[in-house]
């Protein structure tokens, strides 16, 4: 059989024997909405858990939009006009919005990039500040919350805390750290400082799997109770199908809200599958910006491979390993029980030895474990490869040559989207 799948801005095209492929990875096909704008109106004059948003916007002089940066996939330059646009209606001025970039570690965004982001017909007309995780006189320190017996400490942007009126806006796929993204994670790690983010992280890469898909977890409860300090008030969040059409839309309460997406989204990205195959084929996309993104891709393969299989990972990873974190390449390195051993013994505000990085090698850590990797990318160096412990390939189809050599009539799965696919066992 004839296969491809996204690599990048072009396509990685194979072939698979019929015999031996158990999966392709697609899920359910759910309809994307006919009618964006009205689907958002309805959500935000009835939405789950709160007043109206024209309630709790009337009088405020300072409504601060929350809002991701280019390494994510919500349709803000459709969304944005409409939520503005209600918003005026209801007698709020343009002089009276503005919007806060909440891009956690990574780096800021160009110009060009918010543009994009917002759309043209946003860009110019409201004022748009940066988060930067690097700028510590920007933090505001607001004492400690808890995570079962977990203390985080709280920094938060200055400018979010000054809203008279918070909001924020996101998207809800399947995530490794806190079961899915969307909700309070648009303020955790989104607004914080180095300190807090380090925290909500490592309490996930401790835990002893990864919790793609689980949304109870403490990863995620630490992040609702920052979003409760910082005064999250509403939010509205997209659900997007496999193809990238929004689905469903749920505005109101970050937790209430945001358990009713999680549950759409549980059904639009869920892969069935009925065993683990030998060789999963995997592409990072839509999240392949860099490694830092496209490790999502891995860990979707991770729930769809047999221990001492073999994972094929196409990630291009244009802009090569990760930004803001030279201590990465340290802590992948290092073998799982060394990197849990010193990420427990590291100070969270410690942030030249990084545990937001530690979480993410840790998890590299826990696939490695599992299973070979076989990496086909565009940016990564032979260094970074080396670092990661992956074995570099020209193609898809070359990798997979070699797979099938290593293990004689292995099973083949395929996951096209990996970056936001979510194998379910069934």
């Amino acid at each position: 059989m004839q296969m491809s799948i996204p690599f990048g801005e072009s396509w990685q095209k194979f072939e698979v024997s019929d015999k031996t492929l158990r999966f392709t990875g697609r899920g359910r096909s759910l309809p994307p909405l006919q009618n964006l704008e009205k689907a958002i109106i309805e959500q935000l004059d009835a939405p789950t858990g709160t007043a109206p948003l024209k309630e709790l916007a009337r009088g405020k002089k300072n409504i601060v939009m929350l809002i991701e940066d280019n390494t994510r996939n919500t349709p803000l330059s459709d969304i944005l006009p409409i939520l503005v646009g209600y918003l005026n209606y209801h007698g709020v001025r343009d002089e009276n919005i503005s919007f806060l970039t909440a891009p956690g570690t990574h780096r800021v965004m160009t110009e060009e990039e918010i543009k994009e982001k917002i759309g043209p017909a946003m860009y110019g007309r409201f004022k748009v500040d940066q988060h930067n995780i690097n700028d510590t006189e920007s933090l505001v320190h607001l004492g400690y919350v808890m995570s079962g017996d977990y203390e985080i400490p709280v920094q938060l942007n200055r400018n979010a805390l000054e809203a008279d009126l918070l909001i924020g806006l996101g998207d809800i796929v399947p995530h490794s750290d806190a079961g899915y993204s969307g909700g309070a994670k648009i303020v955790q790690p989104g607004i914080c400082g180095y300190a807090t983010t380090a925290a909500t992280h490592i309490v996930a890469a401790l835990l002893a799997d990864i919790p793609l898909g689980v949304v109870e977890n403490p990863c995620r409860a630490g992040m609702e109770k920052v979003a409760e300090k910082a005064g999250l008030a509403f939010i509205l969040n997209t659900v997007k199908n496999l193809d990238g059409e929004v689905v469903g839309l749920f505005g109101g309460d970050f937790v209430k809200a945001h358990r009713k997406g999680a549950l759409l989204a549980e059904e639009s990205y869920k892969v069935k599958i009925t065993e683990p195959v030998d060789i999963v084929i995997v592409s990072a996309s839509p999240c392949d910006i860099d490694y830092w993104q496209g490790e999502k891709g891995l860990v979707s393969a991770y729930f769809a491979v047999k221990p001492g299989g073999i994972i094929i990972f196409a990630a291009p990873c244009i802009e090569g390993l990760v930004h803001n974190h030279p201590s990465f390449r340290e802590w992948l390195s290092l073998p799982l029980d060394k990197a849990l051993i010193k990420a427990r013994n590291t100070r969270l505000d410690d942030a030249n030895a990084d545990l937001v990085a530690a979480d993410v090698a840790i998890c590299n850590a826990k696939i490695r474990e599992k299973a070979r990797i076989f990496i086909v990318t565009a940016g990564l160096s032979e260094e970074d490869i080396g670092i990661l412990g992956y074995e570099p390939f020209e193609s898809v189809q070359e990798a997979l040559y070699e797979a099938l050599k290593r293990i004689t009539g292995g099973t083949v799965g395929v996951l096209p989207k990996g970056g936001v696919s979510l194998p379910r066992l069934e």
